[in-house]
C-alpha cells in the first residue's frame, strides 16, 4: 500500500473518531440541561399535619346582659372593679342624690372637725392629769390665741378656739376629780355624725346585682339593641347599620336620670350575629351544623353551633350560639371572626405541588438515586395553600378511579418537587 493511501485511511479513521466525540458530548450536553433544570427546582417534605378551610366574616356580640340605669340625678360611687365577677346580691354601686346630699355633708365634715378638737383635748388631758397648774396654763394659751386671731382678724379661727377653752376649763374640773365635760360633749357628737350618716345613706340609691356575671361600666350603645330574645328578627342590614356609641362609667361621675350606670353580662353563653355579603363564603355549612371559630385573630379555639341563616339575595345573617364564653370577650361589640368550615389531618403537602397525569392527581417526588417519579394521590380537603391528602392503607397503597387495582400513594418524608406540573418523570436531579 502506497504512503498516499495510508495517508488517507488515517484521515478518514480521525474524521470518524472525531465525529464519534462530538456526538457524545452533544448526547451529553442535551442529557444534562434537564438535569440542570430539576436540580433547581424547590422540594417539600411529606409530613403530617392539619389543614382547614377557613372564612373572615364581621359578626357582632349578642350577650345575655342586664343594664342598671339611674333612677336620679347625683354623684356615683362604684363599689366592683371592670370586669370582675359577681354573685347575686352584690352591691355594686351607689348614686348620692344631689338635691340635699351636699348640705348634709358639709355637717359631717363640720362634726369630724369638731369631734377631732374634742380627741384632742382629751388626749392632752391624759398627761396632765395629775398636773393642775399645766391645764390653767392651757386655758391661758387658748386666751392668748383668741385674743391674736382678734387683733389679726383671723375671725374663722375662733369658733375653734372658743371650742377648745371650753373643753379646758371643763379639764380642770376634771382633774379635780369632777365628771368628765368633754365625754359627755363627744359622746353627743358621735351620736348626730351617726344620724347625719343616716341621713345621707337615706339620700341616696344602692344597686344591687339581680344575676351573677361579670361587672361592666364600658357601655357601647347596643344594649338594648341586640338582644337573644330577639335573634330571629334580624337581618344583614341590622349589621351593616349598628353604630357604637362608646361612654364609660367611672367613679365620682354627674349621673343625670335614666344615664346607664353599669351592666351585668352572663360569662357563660353568648350569640354571634354574622355578616354574610355573598352566601358562598358559607358553603357548605347549613343550620344545625357545630362549628369552631376565632374572634379577632385570638390563639383560643370556641365552638359553636350554627342556629339560623336569614337569606336575603345573595347575603345572609346567620346566627351562632356558643356556650363557651371566654372572660377575653366580654366587652366586645362588633369583631371579626374566621369561621373554620371544615378541618382535616393527615399527609399535609402544598397545594402548588400537585399535579395531573393521565386525569390523575398527584405529585413528583425525587427517589433514593434522584430520579423524579410521579406518584397518585388522594386529597382529603384544602385550602389556598395546603392539601391533606391520604396515606392510604398498611402499605401505602390507595384506589383511583379508572383503575382497578390499587396503585401506591407517598410515603412520610417523601421529598416533593414543587414543579405544579412543569417537570417530567424519569428525569435526575443531583
Amino acid at each position: 500500500m502506497s504512503r498516499e493511501e495510508r495517508d488517507k485511511k488515517r484521515s478518514k479513521r480521525k474524521k470518524i473518531r472525531a465525529f464519534f466525540i462530538a456526538f457524545i458530548f452533544i448526547y451529553l450536553i442535551f442529557r444534562s440541561v434537564p438535569a440542570l433544570h430539576a436540580s433547581t427546582l424547590k422540594t417539600a417534605i411529606v409530613e403530617e399535619g392539619t389543614v382547614e378551610d377557613k372564612v373572615e366574616l364581621k359578626a357582632i356580640v349578642v350577650k345575655n346582659e342586664k343594664v342598671y340605669t339611674s333612677k336620679g340625678e347625683g354623684k356615683v360611687k362604684l363599689y366592683k372593679k371592670e370586669g370582675e365577677r359577681v354573685k347575686v346580691g352584690t352591691e355594686i354601686a351607689q348614686v348620692s342624690l344631689l338635691d340635699k346630699d351636699a348640705s348634709l355633708k358639709n355637717e359631717l365634715e363640720e362634726i369630724n372637725r369638731k369631734i377631732e378638737s374634742v380627741e384632742k383635748i382629751q388626749k392632752e388631758r391624759e398627761t396632765v392629769k395629775s398636773d393642775k397648774d399645766k391645764a390653767n396654763k392651757n386655758s391661758n394659751e387658748v386666751l392668748d390665741n383668741i385674743q391674736n386671731s382678734i387683733a389679726n382678724k383671723n375671725y374663722e379661727e375662733i369658733p375653734n378656739l372658743k371650742e377648745e377653752l371650753y373643753f379646758s376649763l371643763g379639764k380642770q374640773k376634771d382633774v379635780s376629780g369632777g365628771n368628765t365635760l368633754s365625754e359627755q360633749t363627744l359622746e353627743n357628737l358621735n351620736r348626730e355624725k351617726e344620724k347625719i350618716k343616716k341621713e345621707i345613706a337615706n339620700n341616696s340609691i344602692k344597686y344591687i346585682s339581680e344575676e351573677a356575671g361579670i361587672v361592666s361600666y364600658e357601655i357601647d350603645g347596643l344594649e338594648n339593641i341586640f338582644s337573644p330574645k330577639n335573634l330571629s328578627k334580624y337581618n344583614v342590614e341590622d349589621i351593616k347599620e349598628a353604630e357604637l356609641r362608646s361612654k364609660v362609667t367611672k367613679d365620682g361621675n354627674k349621673i343625670n336620670a335614666e344615664d346607664i350606670l353599669f351592666k351585668i353580662v352572663d360569662n357563660h353563653h353568648f350569640y354571634l350575629l354574622v355578616q354574610i355579603d355573598d352566601i358562598k363564603q358559607i358553603s357548605p355549612l347549613k343550620e344545625g351544623d357545630s362549628i369552631s371559630f376565632l374572634i379577632d385573630n385570638d390563639s383560643q379555639k370556641l365552638r359553636g353551633k350554627i342556629r339560623r341563616i336569614d337569606k336575603k339575595g345573595r347575603q345572609a345573617a346567620m346566627v351562632i350560639e356558643s356556650d363557651f364564653f371566654c372572660h377575653n370577650y366580654y366587652n366586645k361589640r362588633k369583631v371579626n371572626i374566621n369561621l373554620i368550615k371544615s378541618s382535616y389531618e393527615g399527609y399535609k403537602i402544598p397545594i402548588k405541588s400537585i399535579s395531573k397525569k393521565d386525569g390523575v392527581n398527584g405529585v413528583y417526588i425525587k427517589d433514593i438515586s434522584g430520579i423524579i417519579k410521579f406518584k397518585p394521590i388522594k386529597i382529603l380537603g384544602k385550602n389556598k395553600e395546603y392539601a391533606i391528602i391520604s396515606s392510604g392503607d398498611q402499605n401505602n397503597n390507595i384506589d383511583i378511579n379508572g383503575n382497578n387495582k390499587p396503585v401506591k400513594t407517598v410515603k412520610l418524608f417523601d421529598e416533593i418537587l414543587l414543579s405544579n406540573g412543569k417537570i417530567k418523570e424519569g428525569r435526575i436531579v443531583d
